[in-house]
């Protein structure tokens, strides 16, 4: 059995950290090629790296909730630096920031869904 020392199981994480911006951007090639073309892949990289930055200082941790975040700012760049967001985010709850985002995810989804209704037109 492999027994890793914990220096090793810190740079293991941080290469699958790394893999999940690698993945974003393959699934950004795929399903929105123009804008990756625009941007170009190294800025997108730092964007992607950047995003994950925020959501680590949020408090966001779990590797999941991680992603979903930065595929949310993908959709909605600049998010995070919305009043709204920081004071949901900082909202004196028990909680944690994950629960808070997935909750925020959650609401944003259905006003997303409301805005779409044939009767919202």
């Amino acid at each position: 059995m492999l027994e890793f020392t914990a220096e090793q199981l810190e740079r293991l994480e941080k290469v699958r950290e790394d893999e999940v911006i690698e993945k974003l951007l393959l699934e950004v090639r795929e399903h929105d090629p123009a804008w990756l073309a625009q941007i170009g892949e190294w800025p997108a990289y730092r964007y992607l790296k950047a995003q994950r930055d925020d959501a680590w200082a949020f408090g966001i941790k779990d590797p999941e909730m991680v992603e979903l975040f930065m595929r949310y700012s993908l959709m909605t760049p600049g998010f995070q630096k919305e009043p709204q967001f920081i004071k949901w985010m900082q909202r004196p709850v028990a909680d944690s920031p994950e629960q808070r985002f997935r909750d925020y995810d959650s609401i944003m989804q259905y006003l997303q869904a409301l805005a779409e209704w044939p009767s919202a037109k």
